[in-house]
């Protein structure tokens, strides 16, 4: 009798490897953009996340708002919209249009606006989808979810695997979780998140259905800081309290103040430091700020989960965390497994941010192999390094201001000395960790006591003796290996920089003991302070600081005397702020969630445990977190390309250390596990970089003329003249009683606002256009008359007016209201595209009329900046030598190209590409890896060879690399030449190229929307020809924008310049992902035309050629 046959194993998809495999509700928000979330995508031939084919656009645009008070990712987004999307483009621009109201809100009272990156947008962009399905019609949501749900299951079941996701039951629709990486604006997003619903809940008149807003956080000082952060935007919050009012009254139930609390003072019961979480309803619209808390199984936290449950289970919860992920892993629960993986709308964790370019990098320094007998040593190469981010800092503050850089601060952090509940620990849990402490207090003692040990430890490690100092790891790299640029330039002796650390870093030129001044109270905090110095320049803050100072005098530190300071008032809450004396901070994880501070550059770990992922990522995001130029939060290696001081990096890098071999060890798994490189290692590798000597003396650049006052250059924000926006002008023979330009009422290119519907036509050839609705081909222009605007609201008019004049920065601009109705009643400026139903007179409409009057407005407003700013700035152009413009020329004569030394590959491609250039084998080298480095040598170009980084690259390189369709151009440009040198040289004539990193006159250029990228000169004899290229393309813009007439402008320029030996052309290049017929078809202009007004496509095959004719003025034959 035969056997049975053998059933396949089922295997489980485990939470640890594939949790962020399972996020279905994720995948189904990418369904709605017709992203198969099952499929496999790749870039480049390296595969990528579903999600990249919605962002990859959005990456490569501005943060703000274009003309149309839209944000310019909408823009990006609605230029790849696909016929399988389910939203209608009018349904995003509805979408992005709340969002856009939201963060005026936001802005109401901040001094300094926020501007969302692209990935807080489409986080929020997720959220308004969802909600907008969640209160048009639940169960709906719940059979597309369901749908997904069946989808993902017989995938994986199909290959052999359960997923432990079940099918969505109504108690699962009420709960969002966005997991977004630490430093990336999530107490921003909860504030907008609450406004979004608010918004729904109004619009389908279901406010009442909700009790109040309630925002639960881990401890006290987060909710201290939550109360600050919300009055912030605009938010009215309070402590939550049972005595505060009748729960039900109107004021409560409108969603209208956040009531805050710890979720510490929650319990089942009524009690004296407890309130009874029944007490509040199950109603209620709750915020869970670091939400991973409670998940797992720690016994501070048990009943946290139900708690919250409690509170929204009839409402609805927001729940954010850096984290989920991880404590799901260590929950180890099945059910909370699949709650969340039912949950997390939107993931982007610490990898996504750290490939993207924002916060800090960072650098691991191991353990030497001989830990114990070496770690004073460590510590001092530590203590090094961290003063060299001082000492720079200090040096270079003018010079690094525009960076937006904190003053620096070194943390030593780990696990709590006592339980949050305030009881001892096991003594040797307890001995352990403060004895940790006491390591560091012991080696920083000994550093100002020992003065001649710790100048021997300075020499070896300054030196670079890495053998003597015993600085090798246990895989026999030299750990501090090119730690030490910045000071070895400054050529210091081992007896100043002694003496300089003692004075920077620790406020006592002269040393002596180590003073440990405790707080009495409960502050936890312990002062830090060398000799009779009155400044402390450090600071611990534990949970048990009497069981610490106790701990210390037991065991008799040598240099170290504890004190108890009756006086002293407690500073820690004054640390973040730049006039802090305190240099370095000790403590514990209760500083560390949601602690807003920019300042530290330097962390030591101490006992973190095996199991603490969360926390080690909490404690990672902490050090970071970085501002970056004009608040990108991005390092400045991967901005859009700007020359950036050559030491800059050593401030936008976290320096990580550890106490302990098992801690550091723990932080390399969180590395490995997040899929990150773990820059222990990294190697320097240069590659020479040739300058072409003295053209810049013969080459002409246009640049603003300098003032002989201020010996700077003309700048129409500081030096123009005050625009009263809608009073009278007068410009020649042109008056305009409202302050009209002449290019409005004289050429008749008018503001244009089109509220007529798009559809889809899908047409017999498989293209896409997009056209009116039938019945609406007939448009006609309307205007606001007194009867429409007596249903605006003046006041909010010209509040939100002025709120787009800052944004914008149009500093020397004057809003008055009492103009505002005349421009609008004025025929003169704009056509308002609007269907009869959204005009007629009826309340629905009111609203409607508000926002049309604010979009043409706004636009009026550019377009009369632009013209002033223009009018002002062109007869204060001036044509001078290209090395006195300078900045574009690089200031160093070598790349430097970083990579960790685990990263092989890389290196070998590193290697392979310096070999192909430095032995001219080709012009070109291309890297046969997605995220690989590639190379083009172009004679023309004022130095070689220009380099660029392939996606998510881990080389960091200096000066910036090209992206890709600057290499592309460059690319071309360099067979063009190739193929036409002969020819060139015959008739005697030069082609010269330079990459515009400095981008000189810039607000001459920004007033016509143009940003030229590369500046090409043609050179005959004593004439040039000066060709400035856009390579940004003409997508969002109109055929009737600024930027399309630049190419006649900048001839005006050239006019005014009474040259005749120079002249001025511009050029737009539209990259690949628009073509000519793409224009056509949306604006009904033919390429002929388009090439008329120098607009070129790189989807053309001759658009170089195109190109080049323009810049020789003559026909070459290629």
């Amino acid at each position: 009798m035969a056997g049975k046959p053998r059933q396949a194993k089922i295997r489980v998809l485990s939470a640890k490897n594939d949790f962020l495999k399972k996020l279905v509700l994720n995948q189904w928000v990418m369904t709605r953009f017709g992203i198969d979330p099952l499929e496999q995508y790749r870039d480049k031939g390296s595969q990528v996340r579903p999600v990249t084919l919605l962002n990859k656009n959005l990456k490569e645009s501005q943060p703000g708002l274009t003309g149309d008070r839209h944000h310019h990712y909408l823009h990006a987004l609605l230029g790849g919209y696909q016929s399988s999307w389910q939203y209608s483009e009018e349904d995003l621009k509805r979408f992005d249009a709340n969002i856009v109201e939201h963060t005026d809100a936001l802005n109401q009272q901040r001094e300094v606006e926020v501007e969302w990156k692209y990935f807080q947008w489409l986080t929020l962009l997720f959220v308004e989808i969802y909600l907008f399905e969640y209160f048009r019609d639940r169960e709906a949501l719940k059979e597309g979810l369901n749908a997904q749900v069946d989808r993902f299951n017989a995938f994986w079941q199909g290959q052999g695997y359960q997923t432990g996701i079940g099918r969505y039951q109504d108690e699962d629709l009420n709960k969002l979780c966005l997991q977004n990486a630490t430093g990336s604006g999530k107490t921003l997003l909860m504030h907008t998140n609450v406004r979004q619903f608010r918004h729904y809940a109004r619009q389908h008149q279901r406010i009442g259905d909700y009790g109040q807003i309630i925002l639960i956080t881990p401890n006290e000082r987060l909710s201290d800081q939550h109360l600050l952060e919300c009055r912030e935007s605009s938010l009215e919050a309070e402590r939550l309290s049972q005595d505060g009012g009748d729960l039900f009254s109107g004021e409560r139930r409108s969603l209208s103040r956040v009531a805050i609390s710890e979720i510490t003072k929650l319990g089942i019961e009524q009690g004296k430091k407890k309130m009874a979480v029944d007490s509040f309803g199950d109603g209620n619209l709750l915020l869970v700020d670091e939400g991973h808390r409670g998940l797992g199984s720690a016994s501070e936290e048990k009943g946290w989960l139900s708690h919250r449950n409690k509170l929204a289970g009839r409402g609805f919860t927001f729940e954010y965390s850096a984290t989920f992920k991880e404590a799901v892993v260590a929950a180890g629960d099945n059910g909370v497994e699949e709650s969340y993986a039912k949950n997390i709308l939107f993931d982007y964790g610490y990898r996504y941010f750290y490939e993207d370019g924002y916060g800090k990098d960072y650098r691991i320094f191991n353990l030497p192999e001989k830990e114990t007998r070496q770690r004073y040593t460590y510590l001092t190469a530590a203590l090094l390094a961290f003063y060299q981010q001082q000492r720079y800092f200090r040096e270079e503050h003018r010079e690094l201001s525009q960076w937006n850089l904190a003053v620096p601060l070194w943390v030593f952090v780990g696990a709590s000395v006592v339980k949050d509940d305030g009881s001892k620990e096991s003594a040797k849990n307890y001995n352990e960790r403060a004895s940790d402490i006491a390591q560091v207090l012991g080696f920083l003692a000994w550093f100002l006591g020992e003065k001649e040990q710790a100048k021997q430890a300075l020499s070896a490690v300054y030196q670079g003796d890495a053998a003597s100092a015993g600085l090798i790891d246990k895989q026999g790299n030299e750990i501090f290996s090119g730690s030490f640029p910045w000071l070895k330039e400054q050529q210091l002796t081992v007896e100043a920089l002694y003496r300089d650390i003692l004075t920077l870093t620790f406020h006592a030129a002269g040393g002596g003991t180590l003073n440990v001044d405790r707080i009495t109270g409960d502050s936890g905090e312990l002062l830090l302070k060398v000799g009779e110095a009155e400044k402390p320049f450090g600071l611990i803050n534990v949970g048990d600081a009497l069981g610490l100072a106790e701990h210390l005098e037991s065991h008799d530190i040598k240099h170290l005397q504890v004190r108890k300071s009756e006086l002293a008032n407690p500073i820690f809450a004054e640390v973040t702020r730049e006039s802090s004396p305190v240099n370095l901070l000790i403590g514990s994880k209760k500083f560390v969630e949601g602690w807003n501070c920019w300042r530290v550059s330097s962390m030591g770990l101490m006992n973190t445990g095996k199991k603490e992922g969360s926390q080690i990522i909490q404690l990672f995001g902490r050090g970071v977190r970085l501002k970056g130029r004009d608040m990108s939060l991005m390092r400045s290696s991967r901005l859009d390309p700007i020359l950036a001081p050559k030491y800059l990096y050593l401030l936008e890098t976290l320096n990580v250390f550890g106490v302990g071999a098992d801690f550091m060890a723990t932080f390399r798994d969180f590395l490995e596990d997040e899929g990150l490189p773990g820059n222990d290692n990294p190697e320097v590798h240069t590659l020479k970089l040739n300058v072409m000597e003295d053209v810049g003396k013969s080459l002409k650049m246009l640049r603003p003329k300098v003032r002989q006052d201020t010996r700077q250059a003309y700048s129409f924000h500081r030096d123009g003249p005050l625009v009263r926006f809608g009073y009278p002008v007068i410009s020649g023979d042109f008056q305009s009683p409202l302050g009209l330009t002449p290019d409005i009422v004289l050429k008749e290119r008018r503001v244009e606002l089109d509220r007529y519907p798009k559809v889809d036509s899908i047409q017999a050839s498989g293209v896409k256009e997009v056209m009116a609705k039938p019945g609406l081909a007939k448009q006609h222009a309307r205007y606001f008359d007194d009867d429409r605007l007596l249903f605006l609201d003046m006041t909010a008019l010209a509040r939100d007016l002025e709120r787009y004049r800052r944004n914008r920065g149009y500093a020397n601009v004057l809003i008055d209201a009492h103009r505002l109705p005349a421009l609008l009643k004025s025929q003169l400026w704009y056509n308002l595209l609007v269907p009869d139903d959204q005009w007629k007179l009826h309340a629905d409409n009111f609203q409607r009329y508000q926002s049309m009057a604010l979009e043409l407005l706004s636009l009026l407003l550019d377009r009369i900046f632009n013209f002033h700013r223009r009018a002002y700035l062109e007869p204060r152009m001036e044509l001078v030598a290209l090395e006195e413009a300078n900045g574009n020329l690089p200031a160093t004569n070598e790349y430097q190209l970083v990579v960790d030394g685990s990263e092989s590959a890389l290196i070998d491609d590193i290697k392979q590409m310096k070999a192909a250039i430095e032995q001219q084998q080709k012009a070109t080298y291309r890297s046969s890896k997605a995220n690989g480095v590639s190379a083009v040598q172009i004679g023309a170009h004022l130095y070689n060879p220009l380099l660029h980084l392939g996606k998510d690259s881990r080389i960091r390189v200096e000066p910036v690399a090209l992206n890709d369709s600057e290499f592309r151009f460059v690319e071309d440009l360099t067979a063009w030449l190739e193929r036409n040198q002969q020819a060139i040289a015959e008739r005697g004539e030069q082609v010269y190229l330079l990459r515009n990193l400095v981008k000189q006159g810039i607000g001459f250029f920004e007033a016509g929307g143009f940003y030229p990228d590369f500046i090409l000169w043609h050179v005959n004899q004593d004439r040039q020809r000066i060709v400035f290229v856009d390579p940004h393309g003409v997508r969002h813009t109109g055929p009737k924008d600024e930027k399309i007439e630049f190419s006649e402008r900048i001839k005006d320029v050239q006019r005014r310049l009474k040259n005749e030996h120079v002249e001025l052309e511009s050029v737009i290049l539209a990259p690949s992902s628009t073509t000519s017929a793409w224009v056509n078809s949306h604006w009904g202009m033919t390429a002929e035309e388009l090439r008329a007004k120098h607009v070129l496509f790189m989807s053309d095959s001759d658009y170089l050629d195109r190109l080049m004719q323009m810049v020789t003025a003559t026909v070459v034959p290629s």
